[in-house]
């Protein structure tokens, strides 16, 4: 069971959990200006790889897009661009959390996303947190 961290009431809606806070307290802490608060946190248990491909239909992922800061376009990868920028956010903060993918998102993009060919790949899971935990230890 996810709780909401304000208030402490339960969690069903699929959104609400990811980011560990209700919409009533969402929509309270917009209201007031406490956008710190509004950071998302690592999602616990995750246990997949990355994956993304590309059709006829678009992109397709499994990384919830919990934060847009450089492309309000959607991810990308294969180039070094805001949209591949974002799509290492949103990958970084689901294993480490928002303020650890804000300080490194760029330099995983350049060494995962950028590279990756055109039609997609896969990002392991163990490689994600092993180059976490060497950013973590320089830190």
């Amino acid at each position: 069971m996810v709780i909401c961290r304000k208030c402490k009431r339960r969690l069903t809606n699929p959104l609400s959990v990811i980011l560990g806070i209700g919409p009533v307290c969402r929509a309270i802490h917009i209201q007031q200006g406490e956008f710190e608060f509004m950071k998302v946190n690592k999602i616990e248990n995750w246990n997949e790889d990355i994956v993304c491909s590309r059709d006829e239909d678009g992109i397709h992922t499994n990384v919830p897009r919990r934060i847009t800061y450089h492309s309000p376009d959607g991810f990308e990868w294969g180039y070094g661009g805001s949209g591949p920028a974002d799509f290492a956010l949103n990958i970084l903060s689901i294993f480490a959390g928002q303020e650890f993918a804000e300080r490194h998102h760029q330099e995983f993009k350049f060494e995962f996303i950028a590279p990756m060919p055109y039609e997609g790949g896969t990002i392991k899971r163990d490689d994600i947190l092993s180059w976490i935990k060497g950013k973590e230890g320089k830190q």
